[in-house]
Order: structure tokens, then C-alpha cells, then sequence
């Protein structure tokens, strides 16, 4: 009598260690995926007949033009490049963002290669850092309305399957999910901003996340 449950404990924990197992292996397995498909992409772009310098103005002189793409790095090879954006993703990045955030320095912040954005020409982390909480609170609060409705509506529907509430409550979800976003965004706006006034239209960007005021 007492070895069937040993014997259902030690099977219970094989069938753990095997799902860990799983989970280990597919992590693992992610991370020469990731690393696959990034090197495509980055290939894909290096393929394009034209690169960020494109976007300046014709009367940039070639010369100058010519520095700009050597100050970039574009005038590496494109191994070359990945190697360095690699280094910058898994290490120089996270130092970053240790010392923006939490402020724990690891090494020389000051000397630490940045990323710049091309369109501010400030460090892409502290634009995120700063733009994050904003973030946060309009994404939170649009999960948060969409599973106030989307639980109540999917209930109905799975108890009263096949009449007419189901029928509907289908349909709006088909389309939703295939209506592209910023279509249906912006029949919202037009919608619940312009003709109801329920809403402003006009989006908070002091990035100050204290009130009902501030969204």
C-alpha cells in the first residue's frame, strides 16, 4: 500500500523533470534561431540599394555625405557590422540599461559605445526609458478594456452557442482581427472623438503619468 504512492510521486516527478527538460531544450533551441533570423534580416538590409544616408537631403555634398556613412560604420563590411551590432545588443545595451535605470555601473558608462537614433540623434535607451511609462499606461489600460469586454462577450457566447449574440459576437471578432489597426483606430477616433466627444483627440505627449488628466 505504501509503495503506490511513491511510486505515483517519483512518476509525477520524471514527468516535471521532462517538461523542464522540454522547456530547457526549446530556450536553448531559440537562441541560434534568433540569432539565424537576425543575420537574414540584417543581410536582407545590407542588400538594399540604399541606406540611411538615402534620406538626406540632395544638396548634401557627396564628400560630406561620404563621412557621414564612414562615421556610421556603413563603409564595413557587413560581417564586420553584425559582429559589432551583436556586441552592442547583448552587451553594451544591457550595461545601458542597468545604468539609465537602476543606476548600477558596470565599467565605464562614459567610454560605452550608444546607440543613437538617427531621426533625435539622442541614445535610443533614454528615449525608451523616458517614452516607457506613457507606454505602459495606454497599452495596460487598452488589455485592460479589451478583457473587461472580451470575457463577459465570450462567455455568452460559449453558453449560448450558435444564437444569434454567438453569431455576432463572431463576426465583430473576424473583423476586428482582420481590419487592419490603424483603420479601425481611426474610425474610432472618428467616432468616439469627433462625433460623441467622449474622448480627446489629440494625444498626451509630456510623458507624465499622474492622472486621468494626463491620458
Amino acid at each position: 500500500v505504501g509503495v503506490l504512492p511513491a511510486n505515483r510521486f517519483f512518476c509525477k516527478l520524471k514527468g516535471d523533470q521532462t517538461v523542464i527538460n522540454y522547456i530547457i531544450r526549446r530556450l536553448l533551441l531559440a537562441i541560434p534561431t534568433l540569432l539565424l533570423i537576425s543575420f537574414i534580416i540584417f543581410a536582407i538590409l545590407d542588400l538594399a540599394p540604399n541606406d540611411p544616408t538615402g534620406n538626406l537631403p540632395m544638396t548634401v555634398p557627396p564628400e560630406v555625405r561620404e563621412k557621414i556613412r564612414v562615421s556610421l560604420g556603413l563603409d564595413q563590411p557587413m560581417h564586420i557590422r553584425f559582429g559589432k551590432w551583436m556586441v552592442q545588443f547583448f552587451v553594451n545595451e544591457p550595461l545601458n540599461i542597468l545604468h539609465e535605470a537602476f543606476g548600477i555601473s558596470i565599467g565605464d558608462a562614459e567610454e560605452r559605445t550608444r546607440i543613437l537614433s538617427w531621426a533625435t540623434r539622442s541614445p535610443v535607451i533614454d528615449l525608451i526609458i523616458q517614452r516607457t511609462p506613457q507606454t505602459l499606461w495606454v497599452v495596460g489600460l487598452s488589455y485592460l478594456f479589451g478583457i473587461l469586454i472580451a470575457i463577459p462577450i465570450g462567455i455568452v457566447s460559449a453558453y449560448k452557442q450558435y444564437s444569434w449574440f454567438d453569431q455576432v459576437g463572431t463576426f465583430v471578432s473576424m473583423v476586428g482581427f482582420s481590419v487592419p489597426t490603424f483603420f479601425t483606430g481611426m474610425v474610432a477616433i472618428i467616432i468616439f472623438s469627433v462625433q460623441l466627444k467622449w474622448f480627446p483627440m489629440i494625444y498626451d505627449t509630456t510623458l507624465s503619468v499622474d492622472s486621468w488628466q494626463n491620458f
